[in-house]
């Protein structure tokens, strides 16, 4: 054991100290901090200072009163002057059998940054529209503002839910850190592995210990890089959305328990897929090779993302259910479910049982694959070759 947490204490620092270690730690949370800006700020910014567009009309029909930001002017030709010299954004035309065919026209000026004023002029349509019926002020009203939704969510047992939008937002979020944490911890192990046996520098390593315990060591280390990196992306994350407007949307949301779960996930998920890297990188004699091999864990591993909208439309589908329990798409697909229905605790429960039972197998065989593809070189994986290592 003494030499296996040697080799994971050396694993884990020159991990967290090379230059793409960091910057893949840092970069998420710059494009985080840019999107809270730009969602924050300067929306608000542009409001204070945005001069309201002034709209002309042409009015055919002779119903619509002017108000305010509203020119009316008495044919096109005035109003296309008017638009020409920026007096007006833009302005429309209301034809005689508007009311028959509810079209008009809309002029706009040329350019990068124009756009249709569609909502101001609607509702200028229907303030205007209501004014001329002899309804009620109250229906009125309510025609302008049919519906103020409150959305109640019940789970299988009929019982209100209360789940926010943030809230259903964050297991997606903590999904996908979390494959992209194992992906890339797995990665490394696997590239560890394969630079080692190019330069022979296993050779002298394992004079001095067995290959199980430079595997376990090697496993241990770039998986707690990898745990410290989802940890700081949670952490930071968290505390610059506290830190902004926005952290009164995440009152109320109890997450706790979620991140426990996403932990106990990763950890089984990375060790899952660090054993099937291993064995990929212990029989390849390049990191290209071991690249090409690792594809098909690789997409294994996205493959719930690629089937995002199933699940989201479906998340007790067969398709989604099968994804639980398989074990290398368990960890992503479980997170997605429990953030749109209630997950039962029987299916958690298979689905970590079977996550664990795998991980002990892939254990077991990366192990025995370790120990024998390690030292060949100058041969390609081929599939019938692991059955080989396996019965060595």
């Amino acid at each position: 054991m003494r030499k296996t947490f040697i080799v994971a204490k050396h694993e884990f620092l020159a991990t967290v100290k090379t230059k793409g270690f960091i910057f893949s730690m840092i970069l998420p949370l710059l494009i985080l901090l840019l999107m809270v800006f730009a969602m924050g700020f300067i929306p608000q910014t542009i409001s204070e200072t945005e001069t309201p567009q002034n709209i002309g009309f042409v009015d055919e029909t002779g119903t619509l009163q002017t108000s305010d930001n509203f020119i009316k002017f008495g044919d096109v030709g005035n109003a296309k002057k008017a638009l020409l010299e920026n007096e007006i954004n833009s302005f429309f035309v209301l034809p005689a059998n508007y009311l028959e065919t509810g079209k008009i026209s809309v002029y706009l000026k040329g350019g990068f940054f124009s756009s249709r004023p569609t909502s101001s002029i609607e509702a200028f349509l229907m303030d205007n529209l209501l004014r001329e019926s002899d309804l009620d002020e109250t229906l009125k009203e309510r025609i302008k503002e049919p519906a103020n939704e409150e959305v109640i969510t019940l789970n299988e047992k009929g019982e209100v839910e209360e789940k926010s939008g943030v809230g259903f937002l964050i297991p997606y979020v903590i999904a996908f850190v979390l494959v992209f944490a194992i992906m890339s911890s797995s990665g490394y192990l696997m590239q560890g592995i394969v630079a080692e046996k190019e330069n022979k520098t296993v050779e002298l390593l394992l004079s001095s210990m067995s290959a199980n315990e430079l595997l376990s060591g090697k496993i241990l280390g770039f998986g707690s890089a990898g745990l410290l990196q989802v940890l700081v992306w949670i952490c930071s994350g968290g505390l610059i959305l506290f830190l902004t407007p926005f952290a009164s949307l995440f009152q109320g949301i109890q997450i706790s328990w979620i991140l426990i779960l996403a932990i106990v996930y990763f950890i089984l998920g990375y060790l899952l897929f660090a054993g099937s890297m291993a064995c990929v990188a212990a029989t390849a004699s390049t990191v290209r090779d071991a690249q090409q091999g690792a594809g098909i864990f690789t997409m294994l591993g996205i493959l719930p993302m690629l089937l995002l909208s199933i699940i989201v439309k479906a998340p007790n589908s067969v398709i989604a259910k099968v994804l639980t329990y398989v074990p290398y798409t368990t960890s992503v697909t479980t997170l997605m479910r429990i953030a749109l229905v209630e997950v039962p605790i029987y299916e958690l429960v298979v689905s970590l049982s079977i996550l664990v039972i795998s991980v002990l197998i892939m254990i077991k065989l990366s192990a025995k694959i370790f120990r024998t593809g390690i030292l060949m070189y100058g041969k390609k994986m081929k599939i019938k070759d692991i059955f080989g290592y396996l019965r060595e």
